[in-house]
């Protein structure tokens, strides 16, 4: 009674009374897509799939019903596609505003998103997440592994990245990131793709780095080799590395990344002597032992207002 159905639309729907059985129909529906209530499906989904496995008593449906609102366009070769894609889009913004969802899955069936996804598995073998969960069952029955999936919001940080804010691109929240004003200015050219991708591998190269160093306790994040860049600095790391590349073979990626990250600890030494990182980076005396000290505020900088700036006059 509270749950507000699931909402989807179809190329075609039939429905037809004839089915031999007293009070029931049949609706036969062409090329199915949900915009609204996927959570409320996928649920039903599982608890059938149980049912059928003998789980759960198969009488488990009986009885109860969920409302369904199917929208059908009448599709034409000759019609235009591109009013298609922005009428569902403002449909599915329309319904999904009747309840409360994030700013990400507002997003998911934007035109921009949906020719991500179709690019990065067409040519790379990559599945964009661009809707939670989408890829669930096929991690679950093993025919999709998990190293596969694209995050969406790593991906949007590392769209920014390639724009070369990476200060914001950590900085920001997911409802941030996905607000309309930002995402139609990170997310706006298809063809980036390559680009984006080669970003994404470098982030991910970052995190092969940094899982080499879970064992040494005394040297954690490879603080002693590379300074805060795997711990704080991934996104600063990847639009270096991205500005740098002029043709983004993947070839050249590692050797790209050791190259950056040798010069890392230079770069911080740089930056805790700019006079316009105080707010950040303080020295002062010791009270007690009138010793110089350091208070290093890595996590506020790498957030912070002066960094993009500082990685363009050092690496460039």
């Amino acid at each position: 009674l509270f749950n507000n159905g699931i909402t989807m639309l179809s190329e075609g729907t039939n429905f037809n009374e004839r089915v031999g059985v007293k009070d029931q129909a049949q609706v036969v529906v062409t090329n199915p897509q949900i915009i609204n209530g996927g959570q409320t499906a996928y649920t039903l989904s599982r608890i059938y799939e149980q049912s059928i496995k003998g789980a759960i008593p198969s009488n488990i449906f009986d009885n109860k019903e969920v409302l369904i609102k199917i929208i059908t366009f009448n599709i034409e070769p000759n019609d235009d596609k591109a009013q298609q894609l922005s009428l569902i889009e403002d449909i599915s913004k329309a319904t999904n505003q009747q309840t409360p969802v994030d700013e990400a899955d507002r997003r998911s069936n934007d035109k921009i998103q949906i020719e991500i996804q179709k690019e990065l598995f067409d040519n790379h073998g990559f599945y964009y997440e661009r809707k939670r969960g989408e890829f669930a069952d096929g991690i679950r029955e093993k025919y999709i592994s998990r190293s596969q999936i694209v995050d969406r919001d790593t991906f949007l940080r590392l769209c920014m990245a390639c724009d070369f804010r990476p200060a914001s691109a950590r900085r920001n929240s997911s409802a941030v990131l996905f607000r309309k004003d930002n995402f139609s200015r990170t997310l706006s050219d298809k063809n980036r793709v390559h680009e984006y991708f080669f970003a994404y591998r470098c982030y991910l190269l970052l995190n092969e780095i940094e899982r080499q160093f879970t064992k040494e306790s005394n040297n954690p994040y490879g603080v002693v080799n590379y300074g805060q860049a795997l711990r704080y600095g991934k996104y600063a790391v990847v639009a270096v590395c991205n500005s740098l590349s002029e043709n983004k073979a993947l070839e050249s990626l590692e050797q790209l990344v050791e190259l950056i990250l040798s010069n890392w600890l230079k770069f911080e030494s740089y930056a805790v002597s700019l006079p316009t990182n105080s707010a950040y980076f303080r020295i002062y005396i010791d009270p007690d032992t009138e010793e110089k000290q350091k208070e290093l505020n890595y996590p506020g900088y790498y957030n912070g207002r002066t960094l993009d700036e500082d990685l363009a006059k050092f690496f460039f």
